[in-house]
């Protein structure tokens, strides 16, 4: 123990040297972020209600979620220059996004990948090997480390966590995840430049909203045919607040405790939802919905249809028969923009008073400004019928009802 702790003497003399770089970086990052470097040291309050203060801008970042990656990429014009390893890489969750990631910063295919197929936490022994200054992780985390002795052992060696959120509450915790990102990097002029777009996008659901009197009844379908059937559902997080804040009727709501559930199946058939939102993204082929990077519409519609032809009652469905049934990218609520979600959610809950909702542009419009990547792809679909039965391969632009 007494070795770790001399090595961590070390580091903060390494640390010193760190903040005399931060001028070269700075001046990188001017490329996005006009404003005057920020002064340090600074100290937040994150959104497990604790207050850490930050030195010099991290140049170790180690992110416990790799999907954090998204909102890093849209902060610094080299995020992986500032960081020192990554829970487990995007590779299991999205290998197309993972390949273009790396493409546009190629030093990702160096970072160290550690992690664990559980979802745990790395221990200190590994953290410490990496020589984190920040660890960025979801605020779910912080309800584990309360009763883990990894949280003591972190606080002993100086290493801070940074608890942040788009997964449980996208609407509510995205802004002020980015404002604290903004703070903690140093990018606070690129914060905000993207929280003013995320809230115009925003705004235009909000006018549509306006008129809106009826709540039609969804059914929020989480992963259809990955770990059961059907049909896993958000109660009170996650895409459940976007369904809600559309003016949608969750089905699921108040069924039973907790954030997620098993549906009956028999219960789906006799509530007969207005819509159903299926969640998809690059699960492998056969029983999943895939969407996501670089997948094409006409797969995406072949998979609605196996989900509609394997479970009894399906097609005679309003939502299936209607034109309610619809497919979501999974990552919308694990990055920053979880509104264009929201805007596809509106659209088709709503399809007469938020026609004028364009949740693909709103897609495009942001990586062409903020990331690195481009958003080719299918990250949201109608389905239009069996394609083996009417020969039908249409994109599922069409309005529900």
């Amino acid at each position: 123990m007494r070795a770790l702790f001399a090595s961590r003497l070390g580091l903060a003399i390494i640390a010193i040297g760190s903040a005399l770089l931060w001028s070269t970086t700075a001046l990188a990052a001017e490329r996005t972020d006009p404003a005057a470097a920020p002064h340090f040291p600074v100290t937040l309050t994150d959104l497990a209600g604790q207050e850490l203060t930050l030195q010099a801008p991290p140049q170790r970042i180690f992110l416990d979620n790799p999907r954090h990656l998204f909102a890093l990429a849209a902060l610094l014009p080299d995020p992986v220059s500032r960081m020192s390893g990554w829970r487990g890489s995007l590779e299991s969750f999205d290998p197309v996004a993972q390949s273009r990631l790396t493409a546009a910063l190629p030093a990702l295919a160096d970072l160290p990948a550690p992690g664990t197929a559980n979802n745990a936490m790395l221990g200190a022994e590994a953290l410490i090997t990496l020589d984190p200054d920040l660890i960025v992780a979801d605020v779910s985390r912080y309800r584990e480390l309360q009763t883990s002795p990894l949280r003591a052992q972190l606080e002993a060696l100086r290493i801070p966590i940074l608890f942040v959120d788009f997964r449980e509450h996208p609407l509510a915790d995205t802004a002020p995840s980015l404002r604290l990102l903004g703070r903690a990097l140093g990018a606070e002029s690129r914060a905000t430049a993207l929280i003013q777009q995320l809230d115009t996008e925003q705004a235009a659901v909000d006018d549509c909203l306006a008129t809106v009197t009826r709540r039609p009844s969804v059914l929020i379908d989480i992963a259809p045919g990955l770990r059961v059937d059907c049909c896993r559902s958000n109660f009170d997080s996650g895409l459940a607040d976007l369904v809600a804040y559309a003016r949608g009727d969750n089905i699921a709501a108040g069924m039973s405790p907790g954030t997620e559930n098993v549906l009956n199946p028999e219960t789906i058939l006799a509530r007969d939802p207005d819509v159903i939102i299926a969640t998809a993204a690059q699960w492998p082929k056969g029983g999943s919905v895939r969407a996501g990077f670089g997948v094409e519409k006409s797969d995406t519609q072949r998979d609605m249809a196996d989900v509609v032809a394997r479970r009894p009652g399906w097609p005679a469905l309003s939502a299936v028969s209607d034109g309610g049934f619809h497919a979501l990218w999974h990552g919308y609520h694990q990055g920053p923009f979880s509104v264009v979600a929201l805007q596809a959610i509106a659209g088709w809950l709503h399809p007469r008073q938020c026609a004028a909702l364009d949740p693909e542009e709103t897609l495009e419009s942001l990586y062409r400004r903020f990331m690195p990547i481009d958003a080719s792809g299918t990250f949201q679909a109608t389905y239009a019928g069996n394609p083996s039965e009417n020969g039908n391969t249409n994109d599922g632009s069409r309005d529900p009802r």
